[in-house]
């Protein structure tokens, strides 16, 4: 058997069936062990949101998180940032040109400051 890079989603992916996640977890860290196997977890959750999720089901921690829609690269257990992404997305980016613009939508509402990250700006919808 090879080494594989096991790359998934969290919310109605990976969780959402409890018994299929107990059954994986032990298959998977074995598969780990074995053959140097790769977890990542690429979530639109912010690091804060997916840590809950972490305890509360119980999930192997990954090689790599992949957080906040793509804006934040977390490796191997660290709680910072990779950097070379984060300056990669720094480039260009104008937080204070997205919230002027979103300004104009009343039915925008901001989603609360742990869902606010350096590269992300989030909202609900408010819908009739």
């Amino acid at each position: 058997m090879t080494p594989f890079l096991f790359v998934t989603d969290l919310d109605n992916t990976l969780v959402g069936d409890d018994n299929a996640l107990a059954e994986l977890n032990p298959k998977l860290s074995q598969h780990r062990q074995e053959y140097r196997t790769k977890i990542v977890y690429a979530t639109g959750r912010s690091p804060i949101l997916y840590r809950q999720l972490q305890t509360k089901k119980q999930l192997l921690q990954p090689d790599a998180l992949i957080a906040a829609v793509g804006t934040e690269i977390y490796l191997n257990g660290s709680e910072t940032p990779d950097s070379a992404w984060s300056e990669r997305l720094r480039q260009g980016w104008n937080r204070d040109a997205i919230i002027a613009t979103t300004a104009h939508f009343a039915d925008l509402i901001p989603q609360p400051e742990s869902e606010q990250r350096p590269f992300k700006v989030s909202f609900f919808l408010h819908s009739l």
